[in-house]
């Protein structure tokens, strides 16, 4: 009798009257799909690094960022945000950075399309901004690929620099049509105690300490000094006529969350379709945070003969609301943490507004959200349109068509009532774009098998791309009421703007392998860019690479029980940047220059014909083993050098090129930089039976930024505690180096580090800065299990990152007793009886005392080291031999949560997922959020 199963080895065993079978995975059936974007490939005749990630059991998870899905999941990826307001950016960082003056995002391909990113609102003051990615609903989405190296990446040319995220959405299955319904429900908060602050009583009494060190520190006797204090305090520190405020209650909210979503997939032989309508809307913790989405997707494959005709659209409305973040007086994070204290109040006791907030120049915080907006709505229409032909044996040509469209809608209103519209007596602005990307692709693909061992497969391509962006942007002030419109303006003016590219692609591949045993690869791209010169324009990238399948050889034999599956591989190639300015190369007149009432133009830029391409040079070496079946494991090591980096190099003001800012520079290939890394992958089978299974992955990486040359002419460049220097990570912290209390004086010391000397002063004039530390963690990844139990399935993924730092730039909160101490709010790191009270105590802070300045040392540089739940779900599912009787196929309860426990250091009081640069101010930090929901299949 033969006993077969679907992924199982085939067994033949003797009929018996009693039967134990036990059947083994079969590797190369099961062997996970790499999908490139330019063709699909089993991992184990993939010759490049790149991790599949399936989202079937992250669905579940409470969150509208797709990338939010790879958190975790897969080794060198470092996702961070510099807003935890929904709809917001998230930075996508692959094996590293990789350039300084362009972008650093992976190149995102849905359905083989390449798709617009980035951030599609318009005012550059809006920190969080508004993600293209959030207009999709991750629920569509199939697997996502993250390609890392340059065996594959090479083949998408001057894009795919920093890596390629290759989506594909879901298709219809022929057979009866199925239906799916997915509702949740559920409710947010803060991820972390953010930037906790002393209550109003410890307040004072902190407040009172230093006013009567202040006075001892001038000169004062005990009773001199207690006067002084005791005159004082009332105008900093007084309880109000409401009682102390908790301005936590009075500007931030729970947070909710509610999605809704139906799809249907079916189809027949010919003709498959998946369809699916889906509405979210979440609120976030501020009173100014929301987002709201409507999506839709219809995607359809028929064959007719020898022509496969596939369609894929993709339309999303999004309105989101966010308020001010960062070093806005308008932003409610700022309030929280600095300036609004729990000595000021929203309300008088008449029921007016409160105007008494002195770090805030009169500006009410609840005032100023209750009438200040900022909102932003998009329209996003993706759809692509493909047709295969089948010319002859294996022998294939394919047509793409693809257009992505994005209109985005920004209005914001300061209110004359606010800090930022006060001055101008109101201002409002309108910012409408519109972004378009035209994208064709020409393909023609040749596989063949020789001698029923040798395997061949070629692919020869052409590609086009084209890109457009136009605005309008106005803007009115001076308002008689509180009416916003431009209309009602006393004063106008507006501004427009065109602006695009072109880029022309030839490119082939060749993949060979013989007997599943060695494989070989080679890939060439040649791309032309509207961005460069003539001169310039065209840039050449390919790729080579191989494997060898150890497994199949006869040595490996005696342990093919023990080692199921072995294989190394290596690879190395070239791609490269385009410049971010579309018009850098030209010599240029600007317009919109007044000379004496006329209108004029000047020279803005000089012609720079020998601006180019920056060059990204990757070497991968990789190890995959398979053991007893269930466990895999693949191992990586990387080199990445990225040459010829466009930077701005400063020239002479007397040629009188400047730019906004009044600096005069010339952009110039004149930089370099690396990566160096190892990252390591462990998945396994741990328990798999008729009513268990038991899955785990565990994964981590580690990168080493180095700045390996500036301009040519300067080793280093300081920007207030950043440092970009030769020979260290790009970001890093520069600061004095802090050396504790000086127990007489109560002084902060910092180490005078001169000639090999560790001495230390209070004068930092004395001192000198250091480099302190860097943003990079030395360690980061993440660790997810699955477990299946008859009608329960429960899944987790911990995240964590080792070796970080981040420094907290809010240098107003540091000054142990400055001005913004007194009328502002007082960190609670500031705790009176770890503060210097009297020579010889040896005191963990510094003396508090009223007119203290701030210095940034290394006493504000913070460890990010954290572990966190990044996700949870558990979920019921009913046996069907319940619910089909009731014409039911699936019926599924379940609890999801996101950002559930945060384990980090005390010392660190904002979000451990901090921004790329790792100055903290005050960003909204992670929501954690559960939700509750049903799915209902049938």
């Amino acid at each position: 009798m033969v006993v077969s199963f679907v992924g199982m080895k085939a067994l033949e065993i003797g009929v018996k009257p009693v039967l134990h079978i036990e059947l083994s995975s079969d590797v190369e059936l099961l062997d996970e799909v790499v999908v490139t974007g330019y063709g699909n490939f089993k991992k184990s005749s993939f010759t490049g690094a790149a991790s599949s990630v399936t989202t079937e059991k992250l669905q579940d998870v409470p969150s509208l960022s797709v990338q939010s899905k790879l958190a975790g999941a897969v080794s060198g990826v470092q996702i961070t945000s510099t807003s935890g307001q929904p709809g917001a950016v998230e930075s996508v960082r692959i094996r590293g950075m990789g350039s300084i003056n362009a972008s650093n995002d992976p190149l995102y391909v849905i359905d083989g399309v390449p798709m617009m990113t980035g951030n599609s609102n318009g005012f550059s003051y809006d920190d969080a901004g508004s993600s293209m990615l959030s207009n999709l609903n991750s629920n569509d989405i199939e697997s996502m690929t993250v390609i890392k190296d340059a065996a594959a990446a090479s083949l998408y040319g001057s894009r795919a620099a920093n890596g390629v995220i290759v989506i594909t959405t879901k298709k219809g299955m022929a057979g009866k049509t199925k239906f799916t319904a997915r509702a949740d429900w559920g409710f947010s908060n803060m991820a972390i105690d953010y930037r906790p602050i002393l209550n109003g009583a410890d307040r004072r009494d902190i407040l009172y300490m230093g006013f009567k060190n202040y006075g001892l520190n001038s000169g004062m006797d005990e009773t001199a000094a207690t006067s002084l204090a005791d005159r004082n305090i009332d105008s900093y520190a007084a309880e109000p006529w409401s009682g102390y405020t908790n301005w936590k209650d009075v500007l931030f909210r729970n947070g909710s969350h509610q999605n809704y979503e139906v799809n249907a997939q079916g189809g027949n032989d010919k003709t498959k379709f998946y369809s699916s309508l889906s509405y979210a809307k979440q609120d976030g913790i501020t009173l100014q945070s929301a987002y709201e989405r409507v999506t839709g997707r219809a995607n359809l494959t028929h064959k007719a003969g020898r022509i496969t005709l596939e369609a894929n659209t993709l339309y999303s409305l999004s309105t989101q609301d966010v308020n001010n973040e960062g070093t806005s007086y308008a932003s409610p994070i700022m309030c929280l943490a600095m300036t609004a204290s729990p000595s000021t109040f929203p309300y008088n006791e008449d029921g007016t507004w409160s105007t008494k907030f002195p770090a805030l120049n009169g500006a009410n915080p609840l005032q100023t959200a209750t009438y200040n907006y900022n909102k932003n709505k998009v329209n996003r229409f993706l759809g692509s349109v493909a047709a295969t032909w089948n010319i002859w044996d294996n022998l294939n040509i394919k047509e793409v068509l693809s257009y992505d469209f994005n209109q985005s809608n920004s209005r914001a209103w300061w209110d004359p009532r606010s800090n930022d519209g006060r001055t101008a007596k109101g201002v409002y602005q309108r910012y409408m774009q519109n972004r378009s990307k035209f994208n064709t692709q020409t393909q023609l693909t040749y596989n063949k098998t020789i001698a029923e061992k040798h395997n061949l497969d070629i692919l020869l391509g052409y590609e086009t791309e084209d890109y457009e962006l136009d605005y309008t942007y106005s803007n009115g002030s001076q308002y008689p009421s509180y009416k916003e419109e431009i209309a009602n303006a006393g004063l106008t003016r507006s501004s427009s703007l065109k602006k695009g590219y072109r880029m022309v692609s030839y490119l082939g591949r060749i993949n060979y392998d013989f007997d599943s045993r060695y494989y070989a690869s080679a890939s060439y791209r040649r791309d032309g860019s509207s961005r460069l010169s003539r001169d310039s324009r065209w840039g050449d990238f390919w790729s080579v690479s191989g494997s060898w399948r150890l497994s199949r050889e006869a040595f490996m034999e005696s342990l093919s029980e023990i080692i199921s599956d072995a294989k190394i591989r290596v690879s190395y190639g070239l791609n490269g940047t385009q410049p971010t300015d579309y018009y850098a190369y030209m010599g240029l007149f600007q317009y919109g220059y007044n000379y004496n009432g006329f209108g004029g133009s000047a020279e803005s830029t000089f012609f720079n014909n020998d601006l180019k391409w920056e060059k990204n040079h990757a070497t991968n070496v990789g190890l995959d083993v398979t053991l007893f079946n269930k466990v895999s494991i693949s191992a990586e090591w990387y080199n990445r050098d990225t040459k010829d980096l466009i930077m701005d190099k400063p020239i002479s003001a007397a040629l009188g090129i400047i730019d906004g800012n009044g600096t005069a520079s010339k952009l110039l290939n004149i930089g370099s930089m690396r990566n160096r890394g190892f990252e390591l992958e462990i998945k396994s089978t741990n328990i798999q039976n008729e009513n268990l299974t038991w899955t785990t992955s565990l994964n981590l990486g580690h990168n080493k930024n180095t700045l390996t040359k500036l301009n040519g002419e300067q080793d280093q460049i300081i920007s207030g505690v950043s440092i970009h220097k030769v020979g260290e990570p790009y970001y890093s912290f520069y600061a004095y180096e802090y050396a504790g209390v000086d127990p007489e004086t109560g002084k902060e010391m910092y180490y005078v580090n001169k000639d090999g000397s560790r001495e230390t002063t209070t004068n930092s004039a004395l001192a000198n800065k250091v480099i302190i530390g860097n943003v990079d963690p030395k360690v980061q990844g993440g660790l997810t299990n699955y477990i299946g139990w008859k009608f329960i399935d429960f899944n987790f993924t911990l995240t964590y990152s080792l070796g970080g730092h981040a420094y907290d730039y809010a240098t107003w909160l540091q000054s142990n007793g400055g001005t913004y101490n007194y009328v502002g709010n007082v960190p609670s790191y500031y705790k009176m009886e770890e503060t210097w009270q009297k020579p010889g105590d040896n005191a963990k802070l510094p003396q508090f005392a009223y007119g203290n300045k701030n210095i940034n040392s290394s006493r504000w540089m913070m460890s990010t080291n954290h572990l966190r739940l990044k996700n949870m779900t558990v979920g019921f599912t009913l046996p069907q031999n319940w619910v089909r009787k009731a014409g039911i196929e699936k019926l599924r309860a379940y609890i999801s949560g996101n950002n559930l426990l945060t384990w980090k250091s005390k010392d660190l009081y904002v979000d451990p997922e901090v921004p790329v640069d790792g100055l903290c101010t005050f960003e909204t930090p992670a929501l954690r959020t559960v939700t509750f929901g049903i799915e209902l299949g049938f």
